[in-house]
């Protein structure tokens, strides 16, 4: 993947205001951001789709700076941190090749490479042909080696000719039908985790191994979770390259997944309220308004005596809150 900056970005006025420092962040940030995105396509895990607080401080950043890019429109809020916006006239939104794309990639690449193998043997002359064939040990005979040399001749000048003298390519074999990606386990995510994480795991089997493993399955049933797990181990590497961490107090993952990742974790995002239903809602309104005029209206709440209207509306908005209650049971 690539970030691309356009070459009429220095005459931006948004670009010309900033100072010069500032640019050079938003550079850094969206190169991040972009490797990020990359990674992303490969395991959805790797990365959260934006960058946090610690990744500027990483990059060499201040708040300050942010809000500078943030003011300007080169940068905007996402999830539980920021990510780049990609102006027109100053760079390029980065692509992800999907896996058809990468597979058309790689089957192109293959095919070039053999026709232009093809063509440079068709271009030896006949004396490099039998001397290679000679090194490769095919000639048991002088006999051989003679009927080798004129047919290694034979074959260089059909191939000259076919290549000189016609518009048609050297045809190349058919490459081998590709073999389909697997699908992702709990057990190659928590390899590719343990491989991450800077200290030590135990070994295979073990009692330590084998409750970091089943902690991290834990976790990862629930994305949210697996997400803000990520985050963390993320945020604790870069503390412990930046030396705030000393190697020898680095405790095994078990310890670290039981006691310590939430501590480096972002905060969860609450869910938003539910809505409860009243008799006098949007929702009930959009049932009941269409047969209004066939309830009596006749009634006072505050006397304790509702109409047939009230009460048809709030026996609509209780069967409304008994259905969603139903569906977050099930």
């Amino acid at each position: 993947m690539w970030f691309i900056i356009d070459d009429q970005m220095a005459d931006d006025r948004r670009i010309r205001r900033l100072p010069l420092a500032t640019v050079g962040l938003w550079v850094k940030l969206c190169v991040i951001h972009s490797k990020g995105i990359s990674m992303q396509a490969k395991d959805p895990a790797a990365y959260p789709g934006y960058f946090d607080q610690l990744d500027l401080k990483d990059a060499g950043g201040t708040m300050k700076q942010l809000q500078q890019l943030i003011d300007m429109g080169l940068m905007e809020e996402h999830g539980g941190g920021w990510r780049p916006v990609y102006a027109e006239g100053i760079c390029k939104e980065p692509k992800t090749l999907t896996e058809e794309q990468r597979e058309a990639r790689r089957k192109a690449g293959s095919k070039g490479g053999r026709r232009k193998a093809a063509n440079q043997k068709a271009k030896q002359p006949s004396s490099n042909l039998l001397a290679n064939s000679q090194a490769n040990g095919e000639q048991n005979s002088s006999e051989t080696g003679s009927e080798t040399s004129s047919k290694l001749l034979g074959d260089s000048q059909a191939k000259t000719w076919h290549k000189t003298d016609t518009d048609t390519d050297i045809p190349s074999p058919t490459p081998p039908a590709s073999i389909s990606k697997q699908t992702d386990t709990p057990d190659a995510g928590f390899d590719r985790f343990a491989e991450a994480y800077p200290g030590s795991v135990g070994a295979k089997g073990r009692k330590t191994e084998v409750e970091a493993r089943a902690l991290y399955a834990a976790i990862a049933g629930n994305p949210v979770e697996l997400t803000r797990l990520q985050t963390a181990l993320r945020r604790y590497k870069h503390a412990v390259n930046d030396g705030q961490i000393r190697s020898g107090h680095i405790p095994r993952l078990n310890t670290w997944l039981r006691d310590q990742w939430e501590t480096w974790a972002p905060e969860p995002i609450s869910p938003p309220p539910s809505h409860k239903h009243t008799w006098n809602c949007e929702h009930v309104h959009q049932l009941m308004d269409p047969h209004e005029d066939e309830y009596d209206h006749t009634g006072s709440l505050r006397n304790g005596n509702p109409s047939e209207w009230w009460k048809a509306c709030q026996a609509c908005a209780d069967e409304l809150n008994n259905q969603e209650t139903s569906k977050e049971k099930q």
